[in-house]
């Protein structure tokens, strides 16, 4: 199967949670409790602040060195898995990988906040798109990230659950498709 790509479609899914988390990392910089509120903490989990399983992907708790980082890669991987999936579908593997993400971190990093987990579910899926690719190339790579993925798992870094969920993901998406054709 060839994937097709829009490249003429604007990014809404990418741009929209960007800017709903620049606009929250920001916000924590001015009111510093904001970050406690929001970043994961087990005790606060223990206490049903459940929205502590979503909240840490709009806040940085590594401060700059973090954000100069997760933005433009979410920004770069995220606008093309956009083109290649939808906008509706991007929130789902960015979110559902975000989850993911911080249930491993509440496991093996239980303090801290970032969407690197949600952008790691963005390659995920991305990484399973471009299997299907008929360029060797990209075969390749997808498969280095996917190994890497096991091996994060492996290292238990929170960024491996949520490439696989991402790969699993987007497998089911494209299933679908397929199905539906």
């Amino acid at each position: 199967m060839v994937v097709r790509v829009n490249l003429t479609k604007y990014p809404v899914a990418t741009i929209s949670v960007l800017a709903a988390t620049g606009l929250i990392t920001g916000l924590q910089f001015v009111f510093p409790q904001l970050l406690q509120n929001l970043e994961r903490t087990p005790s606060a989990l223990r206490e049903h602040e459940w929205w502590r399983l979503v909240t840490p992907l709009f806040v940085h708790s590594g401060g700059w060195r973090q954000i100069a980082f997760n933005f433009p890669a979410i920004v770069v991987v995220g606008v093309i898995v956009e083109r290649v999936f939808g906008s509706y579908n991007w929130l789902i593997l960015y979110f559902g990988c975000g989850f993911v993400g911080e249930l491993a971190g509440y496991a093996w990093q239980p303090f801290g906040a970032g969407a690197s987990v949600a952008g790691a579910g963005l390659l995920g899926g991305l990484a399973v798109s471009l299997l299907l690719k008929p360029v060797l190339q990209a075969r390749v790579g997808a498969a280095f990230v996917l190994a890497g993925a096991v091996i994060l798992v492996f290292l238990r870094d929170i960024h491996g659950p949520p490439v696989l969920a991402g790969a699993a993901i987007a497998f089911a998406i494209i299933a679908r498709r397929r199905a539906g054709k």
